[in-house]
């Protein structure tokens, strides 16, 4: 099985069709979303099918390269995807509503769709899928369930969460297709429930490319209701801010922020900071971004971001950066374990604050082994003007403390990210008393 760090890159059942969804799909021709789903499963197919030519066993590349097609036809397939997708969505849009529209059907659908290669064997994951989805929710479309399954046919890469899975996310919300499975009347939302789901599914599939453990398949579903949610607007940014700038608790913080004086906020972070985080709706930045927002919208904010980033990686790639847009504040959210990440550190917060930015890190970000982290205490970060934030005593005392981490034991869920919001935003206001 493949180690679950490698995703660090990460029921009652109640049948009935959102009504946004079926007022944007009447406004669609039917007949080109399908196509359009179709051409995104095969070209998806043709990726897999080259992973598990690689393989090199032939019961693999018996079932997953039906049709012969050769390798350059495949890449080809896997380029056409990527270019359609990177398509303006308002011609994608337009295509499906039968308007005036710049995309090219002839090459993309046409292209893809009329390639060799099948996606016809019932065992393939992506008709296992399919099919499972229509068990569920009988009163799906074939669209419906194509469209979920289109998007649990990537999620299980793990390779590609972060560009091409975004993407089709994106432009299948916009056309109004399911992103996610509440959508077609499957009620769940704990990682209990899709366990259950994901003892059913296994062995159904043929061996392929990519593991088909059940605590993956477990976490495609989390990935697929966290993402879903957020890009059809369920639960994003949007929904969490104002959660948050509605509580009484945060009354106080909400006023003073308003009258704060216009500062440019710069966040060096790694995943943990990064909104395509797939273990929460949203993560507490861009929350706290969005919450300024209303609150204040002369501040600015700008992320410098990269999964699993460490201190040094920070300093070698963004440092010019940051320095060059010329913040008033600086946070990091990074890994500084380590004199080799101290030293970064010290160098980058040196820079800042010679510029003329104030810097600023949390105490911990979990206090785990991992992140044992004495900063108050620490040689180096001691002999540099750097605030910290102290939220240990806090994340140990919380009630969510034991739903804090998700599936992959790293990141973390919501209610972590939305205390670290709470924090966030008070810290930024003035009105975090750092005698917890």
């Amino acid at each position: 099985m493949r180690p679950i760090l490698a995703l660090l890159a990460c029921c009652t059942l109640l049948v009935s069709t959102s009504a946004s969804s079926q007022e944007k799909d009447l406004r669609m021709n039917n007949e080109k979303l399908e196509a359009f789903v179709d051409a995104n499963i095969k070209a998806t197919h043709a990726f897999e099918s080259l992973a598990a030519k690689k393989l090199g066993e032939s019961v693999r590349g018996k079932y997953w390269n039906i049709g012969g097609a050769s390798d350059k036809e495949l890449n080809d397939l896997v380029d056409l995807q990527k270019q359609m997708l990177a398509e303006p969505e308002k011609d994608i849009i337009a295509w499906a509503r039968d308007e005036r529209s710049n995309f090219n059907e002839k090459k993309y659908i046409g292209g893809i769709l009329g390639s060799k290669l099948s996606t016809d064997h019932p065992k393939l994951p992506v008709n296992v899928w399919a099919a499972w989805f229509k068990e569920k929710a009988p009163d799906a479309t074939a669209i419906q369930v194509k469209s979920l399954a289109s998007l649990q046919q990537v999620l299980a890469e793990i390779d590609r969460d972060g560009d091409l899975l975004q993407d089709l996310f994106r432009v299948y919300s916009a056309l109004g297709l399911p992103v996610y499975f509440g959508q077609i009347g499957i009620k769940a939302s704990t990682d209990e429930e899709f366990m259950s789901f994901a003892e059913e599914l296994p062995d159904r599939m043929i061996l392929g490319p990519y593991e088909k453990e059940t605590v993956l398949v477990q976490m495609a579903f989390r990935k697929m209701y966290n993402w879903g949610r957020r890009y059809n607007g369920e639960r994003d940014r949007v929904v969490m801010a104002k959660e948050l700038l509605a509580d009484p608790e945060l009354k106080d913080a909400v006023e003073k922020a308003g009258k704060l004086n216009p500062k440019k906020i710069a966040v060096i972070g790694h995943s943990f900071s990064m909104e395509v985080n797939w273990a929460t709706p949203c993560s507490f930045v861009p929350i706290v971004t969005e919450m300024m927002k209303t609150a204040n919208p002369k501040m600015q904010f700008k992320y410098f971001q990269q999964g699993g980033m460490d201190a040094v990686t920070a300093y070698k790639r963004f440092s010019d950066d940051v320095a060059e847009w010329h913040p008033d504040l600086v946070l990091f959210v990074i890994m500084n374990e380590g004199p080799d990440n101290r030293n970064a550190m010290k160098k980058m917060v040196d820079e800042f604050t010679q510029g003329g930015a104030k810097c600023v890190i949390f105490d911990c970000l979990w206090p785990a082994m991992w992140d044992q982290q004495p900063k108050k205490k620490d040689p180096v970060l001691t002999t540099i003007k750097l605030d910290i934030i102290e939220v240990k005593k806090l994340l140990v005392a919380s009630p969510d403390k034991q739903k804090f981490l998700c599936l992959d034991k790293v990141h973390m869920t919501e209610p972590w990210h939305m205390l670290m919001a709470r924090e966030w935003f008070k810290y930024l206001a003035g009105t975090r008393k750092e005698d917890l």
